[in-house]
């Protein structure tokens, strides 16, 4: 009895210690938990704040599907005439009825327009605008944060949590270089585009010429064929009359045969430039054009031209984008210099481990310019720069060059000219009189048709020099920025021409 009651007395005497060290427990715990709580709340909100601080700013994606079929205009009529897209005034202001008969200043304003490839060049002058805003952009700063719970372990009196700030301060000393080679960028793919717009009206004026210069020589072609198929049907009948051998009824066929023959290469030629030219200005294959007469076209004098070439690397476009593209890359070299430099970043640190210590820091990373230095980047921009000056000086060699021999070309046509139009008077009215003395009975038939296709023979040779004069005055006024390109390039955005008076080159 006594040992039970001094057994069953030592309980109550234990028990309350326990009880104590039970509540302080519990107490530990719950604020343990406590503390968990709030920072799994503070970790909750910085991860909300920055999501949406970023989600804010985000763009949205839609998908764009590729097209399935060709997109090709089935008629004239549809299309459209924007002069507020064109960069040449003259052609800005040139008068165009797609009911009549295009001149070449139209189809070369509408090929302007419509050229599908000149679209896919306004689309890199996008891209580059587009570049030339990611360049003035500065880097985002970089924040990171870690929670980490110390489970159930009797040394930590808190969870733990480091959160970070930094920023890059190397991207601060290499902007101003980099916004600049985007602005030369973008300068450099403007003027390209302008260049392919030159190109553009050139291409589209050369294949009017040479259309309208093939319409003119089948009309000659075909006068000719007159005179072969009547002169053949002649030399038949005298055949079988027995008044001529059958060889010359042979020959004549020949001779019509050949003219047949030159017809039927036209056509093709025709086929072909008629192709070239629809696709030019984003045509179907299948439409047909009307064209004009040729318009009278000077030959453009050889004083004028040389002028131009004085300055011709104010003029030209391409020769400024190559311009813009050297000072480009040297806004390239420049940044990889300053990209020798020690890249610097800085940021801010707040921390508390598991014994409930807070800390606030500062740190500071940079890299040791020790192996790389930026020096293999630096090797390779001026390796570039030296090829975009050689390409340069290359490029102002050959435009010399080009306007020579186009200069050259035209004083040969100039003078084969004046030679054929001083012997076409002498060769009409010897037509005309051989067809007064036929009239007459006083010479036969083919005697009075040789002299007929002697005086056509003359005029397709002068015709044939009207449309090689008019390509050469095409070409030499895209080379010298002359014509329809005058003062194109003197605009600082988007270089515009002046209208200048129309070129004359009379037959």
């Amino acid at each position: 009895m006594t040992a039970t009651s001094q057994t069953q007395g030592a309980k109550p005497s234990g028990s309350p210690p326990q009880r104590l060290h039970s509540s302080g427990l519990r107490f530990f715990v719950v604020g343990e938990r406590k503390q968990r709580r709030r920072a799994r709340r503070l970790l909750l909100c910085q991860t909300a704040a920055a999501l949406a601080l970023i989600l804010g700013g985000c763009a949205s994606y839609a998908p764009k599907p590729l097209p399935s079929t060709a997109r090709l205009q089935q008629h004239l009529g549809a299309l459209q005439v924007n002069r507020d897209r064109i960069a040449l005034p003259q052609l800005a202001a040139q008068p165009i009825d797609l009911h009549a008969p295009l001149t070449m200043d139209a189809v070369a304003t509408l090929a302007v327009l419509h050229n599908p490839q000149l679209q896919q060049a306004r689309d890199r002058v996008g891209v580059a605008t587009a570049q030339a805003f990611a360049a003035g952009l500065l880097p985002d700063p970089r924040f990171s944060t870690s929670y980490a719970n110390p489970g159930h372990s009797s040394f930590a009196t808190s969870s733990a949590y480091s959160d970070s700030l930094s920023f890059d301060l190397g991207s601060l000393i290499t902007r101003p270089a980099a916004q600049a080679t985007a602005r030369a960028h973008v300068r450099s793919v403007n003027l390209q585009l302008l260049w392919l717009e030159w190109q553009s009206a050139s291409q589209a004026q050369l294949l009017f010429v040479q259309l309208v210069g093939l319409r003119d020589r089948d009309a000659l072609v075909q006068a000719q064929r007159k005179l072969a198929v009547e002169r053949l049907h002649r030399a038949r009948i005298a055949a079988i009359a027995g008044n001529l051998p059958r060889t010359d009824a042979d020959a004549d066929l020949v001779d019509l045969q050949r003219l047949n023959e030159t017809l039927a290469h036209d056509a093709r030629q025709r086929i072909t430039l008629q192709a070239k030219l629809n696709a030019l200005l984003g045509l179907d294959p299948e439409v047909h054009l009307r064209l004009a007469a040729l318009p009278v076209i000077s030959a453009q004098d050889a004083q004028s031209a040389r002028a131009a070439l004085a300055k011709i690397a104010d003029i030209r476009p391409d020769l400024m984008a190559l311009r813009a593209g050297y000072a480009s890359q040297e806004q390239r070299l420049r940044k990889a210099v300053l990209e020798q430099f020690p890249s610097i970043s800085v940021g801010l640190s707040r921390a508390r481990d598991t014994s409930n210590v807070n800390t606030l820091g500062f740190g500071v990373s940079f890299t040791l310019p020790i192996f790389n230095g930026s020096r293999g980047a630096i090797a390779v921009q001026k390796a570039t720069r030296q090829e975009l000056y050689d390409a340069y000086q290359l490029r102002l060699n050959q435009t010399r060059a080009d306007v020579d021999q186009a200069l050259s070309n035209m004083a040969l046509l100039g003078r084969q000219r004046q030679s054929l139009r001083l012997a076409l008077p002498a060769l009409q009215r010897a037509s005309a009189a051989a067809d007064m003395a036929l009239s007459r009975g006083a010479i036969t038939l083919p005697q009075a048709q040789a002299q007929r296709m002697a005086l056509l023979d003359q005029r397709m040779a002068l015709q044939a020099n009207t449309q090689q004069t008019a390509e050469q005055a095409v070409a030499l006024d895209l080379l010298t920025g002359e014509g329809i390109y005058r003062r194109a390039a003197d605009s600082a955005r988007r270089p515009a021409s002046l209208p200048s008076a129309h070129r004359s080159i009379t037959p």
